[in-house]
């Protein structure tokens, strides 16, 4: 593990931020090349993930503030320190939604078809971003006699499962699935909640080996999450999808008509 990495005329540059900040380089770039395949003016992409950046920065810590209240209620002044690690996922997915789709609209852009580009580059951000943790000691596993087990907590030196490398892999197989997936011929915006739905079940599976809050003794607080927004993202798959076909029907109908 090694939280800092260097400094720079005395100002430490920590490697989670310097990971976060790659990923965020990776995905403007990444989306701009690929929104010239999909009739989008690459010059919104910048200020789009500027806004999706703050979104995702401040949905997160406020997310992990809420899971960590006890300590930031002696501490408040950590609240504010961020470049070391206190990020949870779930809250910057939503802030990052909520700042993207607040831009899109604002800009008067197709919000839907945007987050289908934006998506396979969150999935390999939080690939990016989970070497970030490795290298911190944040985000790490329960304890574990395995071959492959690491001292990957930055509080102690116990073989534990390294949760962190765990989520990586499972995120770059996500990568590949979205990628895979981007020519879709459903609705705009699925990939983005299939993804929500695909994430959540790579989440829950790799909390049964990781350190974390929880709901009950059999359930973490992030797997009660993971059930929600799977469930949530489902249901507008189900709902859209309909919506989709609706829309088909009635086109092929007046087609009909008019011939």
């Amino acid at each position: 593990m090694k939280p800092v990495l260097f400094e720079i005329y005395g100002f430490a540059i920590h490697s989670y931020g310097l990971m976060l900040a790659i990923a965020f380089i990776i995905g403007i770039i990444g989306v701009r090349k690929t929104s010239r395949d999909q009739s989008v003016n690459p010059d919104h992409i910048v200020d789009l993930g500027i806004w999706i950046l703050i979104g995702a920065v401040v949905g997160a810590r406020i997310a992990y503030v809420a899971t960590e209240y006890r300590y930031f209620s002696h501490f408040p002044i950590e609240i504010f320190k961020i470049n070391s690690g206190g990020l949870a996922f779930h809250g910057g997915l939503i802030g990052g939604f909520l700042a993207g789709f607040w831009y899109t609209k604002k800009q008067q852009l197709d919000t839907w078809k945007i987050a289908d580009l934006v998506t396979p580059f969150i999935a390999l951000g939080y690939a990016i971003v989970r070497v970030g943790c490795l290298l911190n000691g944040c985000c790490y596993g329960i304890q574990t006699t395995l071959p492959w087990a690491l001292r990957c907590a930055a509080e102690d030196s116990m073989l534990r499962h390294p949760t962190q490398v765990y989520s990586m892999l499972g995120s770059l197989i996500l990568f590949g699935l979205l990628w895979a997936l981007r020519g879709h011929r459903q609705f705009s915006g699925f990939l983005f909640f299939a993804y929500v739905v695909f994430y959540s079940v790579m989440r829950f599976i790799v909390e049964y080996f990781r350190e974390g809050p929880k709901l009950f003794p059999w359930l973490s607080l992030a797997q009660g999450v993971c059930l929600a927004l799977a469930a949530v993202a489902l249901l507008i798959i189900g709902w859209r999808r309909h919506c989709h076909n609706q829309r088909g029907l009635k086109a092929d109908a007046a087609s009909e008509i008019h011939h």
